[in-house]
């Protein structure tokens, strides 16, 4: 490997058929030892069709009960490696998963998401004659370490570089607006308050960085919503009681920050209205924004720029709780896509339209067709579902370059409508722009009005409950008609009924997130929630819709 990581994959992205048949064959070679490499006799695997002859398809329910083995202290079982983190991921039902990672496959997750994507972005600026000065990072994320039972690290798939970084001793804490026990704090719970009182004291922010680009628009709604509170604490140094902070946490801030009359004037000073550009008003050495998102968070990314305006976007990575996936390597542009990554993974593709019965290898697939995304991992994965459908945009060299198209399991379909939940996100953005109004969260719930089958749609904006949801309802009827011909057969059939939009208070969404913190769920990994599926999320928005 060179110094630089986007040399490294450009010349391994020319070469991606030998780098994706070598990284297949190196996996089986040192996992035919354990017990899934047995089973499957990888010793006798000489080829990629062979492979995929030989080994199934998986997805999640394949391998628990291999994981559960591992946890409880079992060794080469799926892979001849130590297992030294476990990532802890969540499907729709909400219920934790644990997927195993070894060193090798957090350290090269690593060396993409921090150093490449900081290249790509000093590249940017550096082709437009501006050098990047030291940043200031305002890093949203959460990354909470916790420990197994058998005293292996657990956390999220987002945290894991960083954390092994801390623990290495290799953050430098001079690059983020937050202390170390704000970034890393020792238990779960919400730091929204403490990480944004010490980004507004910090006039010189540079960058904003966090995972998923809900969480900042979610950030940005809660500090105008708590515009006066913030600035009064900021003005006296204390923490005002509004906040329901914990006595603990309460007591280091304001034995961190004293009162700063002067920062408290100059954001007293800044015209809030709805918003719009408030982010380069609060830091107005802001240079760049760096988030995954893109077209298929459509209605988040219409919210973000109102409050950042034009301020670039990186689009971060493409990742999963089990493999890191791919790497954008184009700063600012209209939407996000990722280069594959050739060593992180080995990749097939399902083509959605059936043909042909295999998947495809890297190579073998075509510009503009879609396909359901699986990998072998690094990490004892083999011949994965990440349910994921992605298309193919482009190649960098011979590696695809894709965006992602849907989740798979993130689809209605009560009367063979098949809507993704990219034409829920577009649905969502439309009405926004229709309302002119900031769309904070949606969510769809399967439903049955007079006998037929219909969606009741929960929708927080920012201007809170709506008085015309009935019209609102018209206007998601009437773009999915336009965007999806088998909703518009299955509504002039009357096999579905028209949607039925609920419009919620403002903080709803936020009232969510802290339930499910409440019940201990890890919110480093709460991704915006699109299509209801448990009764405890259908008997949550319930309720709050009767507030």
């Amino acid at each position: 490997m060179s110094d630089s990581v986007l040399d490294d994959l450009k010349q391994i992205a020319e070469d991606a058929e030998n780098t994706q048949k070598g990284l297949l064959a190196r996996i089986l070679k040192k996992n035919s030892d354990t017990v899934y490499g047995r089973k499957y006799v990888f010793s006798g695997i000489d080829s990629c069709m062979d492979y995929q002859s030989r080994v199934p398809l998986t997805d999640w329910k394949d391998y628990e009960d291999y994981i559960s083995r591992m946890i409880s202290g079992e060794s080469k079982v799926l892979t001849s490696d130590d297992v030294t983190y476990y990532c802890i991921s969540s499907g729709a039902s909400d219920q934790p998963k644990y997927i195993p990672l070894t060193s090798e496959d957090i350290e090269l997750q690593g060396r993409y998401w921090i150093e490449g994507v900081g290249e790509c972005i000093n590249d940017y600026f550096k082709a437009r004659g501006r050098s990047n000065p030291k940043p200031k990072i305002f890093n949203i994320g959460e990354y909470f370490l916790t420990e197994m039972e058998n005293g292996t690290m657990s956390g999220v798939r987002a945290g894991a570089p960083y954390l092994f970084r801390e623990n290495a001793g290799l953050t430098d804490y001079e690059l983020y607006t937050a202390p170390k026990e704000v970034l890393f704090p020792g238990k779960l719970e919400d730091m929204l308050y403490m990480k944004l009182r010490f980004a507004l004291e910090e006039r010189s922010v540079t960058a904003i960085h966090a995972i998923f680009v809900h969480k900042i628009v979610g950030l940005f709604d809660y500090l105008c919503r708590n515009w006066e509170y913030f600035i009064e604490d900021i003005m006296t140094g204390r923490v005002s009681p509004h906040f329901g902070i914990s006595d603990e946490w309460k007591a280091y801030i304001e034995g961190r920050l004293k009162g700063n009359p002067a920062r408290a004037n100059e954001l007293k000073n800044i015209p809030l209205g709805d918003g719009k550009g408030l982010a380069a008003k609060i830091w107005p050495e802001l240079r760049y924004v760096c988030v995954a998102g893109g077209s298929i968070f459509a209605s988040y990314m219409r919210s973000l720029r109102k409050y950042i305006g034009r301020t670039p976007i990186h689009h971060f990575v493409y990742a999963t709780s089990e493999s890191n996936l791919g790497i954008s390597l184009n700063m600012n542009s209209e939407d996000a896509d990722y280069v594959l990554i050739p060593d992180s993974a080995v990749f097939e593709f399902m083509p959605v339209d059936g043909s042909p019965e295999r998947p495809l290898m890297a190579w073998e697939v075509e510009k503009d067709a879609e396909y359901e995304l699986y990998v072998t991992t690094l990490s004892g994965l083999y011949r994965y579902s990440v349910q994921d459908i992605v298309k193919v945009v482009d190649f960098y060299g011979r590696m695809p370059v894709v965006s992602i198209s849907y989740r798979k399991n993130q689809v209605m379909d009560l009367a063979n409508e098949h809507v993704t939940m990219r034409q829920i996100e577009e649905a969502a953005d439309h009405l926004g722009r229709c309302m002119g109004a900031a769309i904070l969260g949606f969510c769809i719930d399967a439903g049955e009005s007079s006998g037929t089958p219909d969606y009741t749609v929960y929708i927080e904006t920012g201007m809170g409950r709506s008085n015309n949801d009935s019209k609102c309802s018209d206007i998601i009827d009437g773009f999915l008609k336009e965007h999806n011909k088998d909703y518009c057969h299955a509504r002039e059939t009357g096999a579905l009924g028209i949607p039925r939009v609920v419009s919620l208070r403002r903080g709803a969404f936020r009232s969510y997130g802290a339930h499910l913190s409440d019940s201990g769920y890890r919110m480093e990994q709460n991704k915006p929630l699109h299509i209801i599926s448990t009764e405890e999320q259908r008997d949550f928005f319930r309720r709050i819709a009767e507030e």
